[in-house]
């Protein structure tokens, strides 16, 4: 079964606010679904998102918000 984040968990490993996450959804820089009114976004899609973003890996940028460095 695919896994699923809200945008609140997401907010995590992209080292964003809620708000910011949503703008950039509605920008079309991030990959989500919509199921009724909820707005989801892949869990596999987002770390292919993350691996694709220049100068980082998706585990370099995860450990660095870990870390509290952020991007």
């Amino acid at each position: 079964m695919k896994k699923y984040l809200t945008i609140s968990e997401a907010t995590e490993p992209l080292g964003l606010t809620e708000k910011a996450v949503r703008q950039r959804i509605a920008r079309g820089q991030l990959p989500y679904r919509k199921l009724g009114r909820r707005v989801l976004i892949p869990a596999d899609e987002l770390e292919r998102f993350l691996a694709a973003l220049p100068g980082k890996t998706a585990a370099e940028a995860v450990a660095a918000v870990e870390e509290g460095r952020g991007w």
